[in-house]
């Protein structure tokens, strides 16, 4: 299936690097012009760039999706750069895989003021975006949740407790806008091949573990989401609304 997303705007956060950018290049490429979000300045004015030789139409927005205030001027600056916002994919995230002996307080309220409450800022900056849009607009909200949401492992409580409010956030999100036509949505992936891969599993015994329990046999790479984000922001997929749609190959269920 050939997507096109051509004249559509969309707004990744946590898109310097990992999952977050190759949503962003995998929308790019299919046609939307894309701002990318990122806390990391210098990684993310190095994405611009690279994806601005490519020929992307792309502007990085430095902002702190747990700031409520940061996220309006992202707005403000994007709206600025693009006119409007068609397409709002929420990635930005941290992860502690500690157990709940090991998580002080400090520790829980950092991931669920990043997890949590950035997901809520996030939507509740671009809100407006939204609200406006109709049913002809194609709107399109996609949440980067996790399976941990689901299954309570990986990652420690307050990973696990964050992803599952981001569900529960989702589908008020996409019972408010739906008849405004936005499609709201969310990916939960499980184990994938990003920067954190080999701490979390340093050993090739740990990966071959890892693996044995995935029925198709291989792990999930950053594409893969990517591919699916880019359909869930697409026409194509205008029906599927409110959905958890779990990336494990198998391994869950």
């Amino acid at each position: 299936m050939n997507l096109s997303l051509e004249g559509k705007i969309a707004v990744v956060t946590g898109a310097a690097k990992g999952i977050g950018r190759s949503i962003a290049e995998r929308l790019a490429e299919s046609g939307a012009a894309v701002g990318i979000i990122d806390f990391d300045r210098a990684t993310g004015a190095a994405t611009q760039d690279e994806f601005t030789a490519k020929g992307y139409n792309c502007v990085f927005v430095a902002a702190d999706v747990s700031s409520y205030e940061s996220m309006l001027q992202a707005r403000r600056q994007l709206i600025e750069a693009f006119g409007k916002i068609d397409i709002l994919v929420i990635n930005a995230g941290v992860s502690r895989k500690h157990s709940i002996a090991e998580i002080d307080a400090a520790e829980w309220e950092r991931v669920i003021s990043i997890n949590l409450s950035g997901s809520f800022y996030t939507v509740k900056a671009f809100y407006d975006c939204f609200a406006k849009k109709t049913p002809a607009d194609n709107g399109r909200i996609i949440f980067i949740t996790s399976g941990s949401g689901i299954t309570g492992t990986g990652g420690g409580a307050h990973y696990a407790s964050s992803k599952s409010g981001q569900h529960g956030l989702m589908r008020t999100v996409s019972k408010e806008l739906g008849k405004n036509g936005v499609s709201v949505n969310a990916i939960a992936p499980r184990v994938i091949v990003t920067d954190l891969f080999d701490t979390l599993y340093p050993t090739e015994e740990s990966k071959e573990k890892l693996v044995s329990q995935i029925p198709i046999g291989r792990f999930g790479y950053p594409e893969d989401i990517a591919n699916l984000a880019c359909f869930l922001a697409a026409p194509e997929s205008s029906y599927i609304h409110g959905q958890i749609i779990l990336m494990d190959g198998g391994r869950t269920y």
